[in-house]
């Protein structure tokens, strides 16, 4: 749900953290929710801030129950230092939020900070965890991609979200039967599955957009370079598109595993009308 755009950046409300919203205002859990909403928007603004240092725009900053989901332009192109400084600096902010609710209590000993106090060391946990699309696996995948190249961290870091949120749902369902109900385990479960599929959905909505803009400036007289890439038949397409510069035009040649033959070649319309039709096949079937 849109709630307003601030300096080109659309600001939106997951239908979740609404629900959460009136929930705790009806429990009159209000200064809890407050506390929450505060730290939550100081998160964001951790990477908001730098992001603007790198000069990266950012489109859209979506509020969840357990998080903001902020659209950042190239930053798919991050790796090693750089992306590892976006990736942590919601969890550093946390920190230093903790950090000050913590010398403010033991002067201000009042209700809403010590929520505030919670409300930030719960998040920092939460997103130290290891997995995509969580902060932890944004860390992680920044220091794994030069290593073992950014498709297969990438692949590994979204199973690995994918296998904790199925966990995290069973365990929760196996507990109510036992009579001891842990919904935010359910919730966590439920955010990661949704966190992980739009991961993929904004790779894709990402390339339509770089597209549509080089294809705008070809057509208005503008030259643009030609970036040449070499792949494997078996990588899936979703996986290809992040490592696509934003301002080239792509000319992708396919080997065998081994990477020996050439087993074709693909252009800018054949990768469009994939996308656009089928974006989790491999790049094999494309042929």
């Amino acid at each position: 749900m849109k709630i307003c755009t601030v300096y080109g950046v659309t600001c939106r409300l997951h239908p979740l953290f609404l629900l959460m919203l009136v929930i705790s205002i009806a429990a009159g859990q209000g200064i809890m929710i407050s506390a929450y909403l505060l730290a939550l928007i100081l998160h964001e603004a951790g990477h908001f801030y730098i992001a603007a240092r790198q000069r990266l725009p950012v489109s859209e900053i979506e509020l969840t129950p357990f998080g903001g989901a902020m659209q950042i332009a190239l930053s798919d192109g991050l790796i090693g230092r750089k992306g590892f400084c976006l990736a942590s600096a919601g969890i550093v902010m946390n920190l230093i939020c903790a950090a000050c609710a913590l010398f403010l209590l033991r002067c201000f000993p009042i209700q809403f900070l010590n929520w505030f106090l919670l409300a930030n060391l719960s998040m920092m946990a939460v997103n130290l965890l290891p997995v995509l699309p969580l902060d932890g696996g944004r860390m992680l995948l920044a220091f794994l991609a030069p290593r073992i190249s950014r498709p297969k961290a990438f692949r590994l870091l979204l199973n690995m979200g994918r296998a904790l949120a199925g966990g995290l749902m069973l365990c929760s369902l196996l507990m109510a039967i036992k009579g001891i109900f842990r919904p935010s385990w359910m919730l966590l479960g439920c955010y990661l599955l949704y966190a992980a599929s739009l991961e993929e959905k904004h790779g894709t909505a990402r390339y339509l957009s770089a597209l549509f803009s080089r294809r705008f400036k070809i057509e208005s007289g503008t030259a643009v370079p030609v970036q040449h890439l070499c792949v494997n038949t078996s990588m899936p397409l979703f996986l290809l598109l992040p490592q696509l510069q934003p301002n080239a035009y792509h000319i992708i040649t396919v080997v065998d595993e081994s990477a020996c033959k050439i087993q074709g070649m693909l252009n800018e319309e054949q990768l469009f009308q994939a996308v656009v039709n089928t974006p989790a096949i491999t790049v094999k079937d494309l042929l």
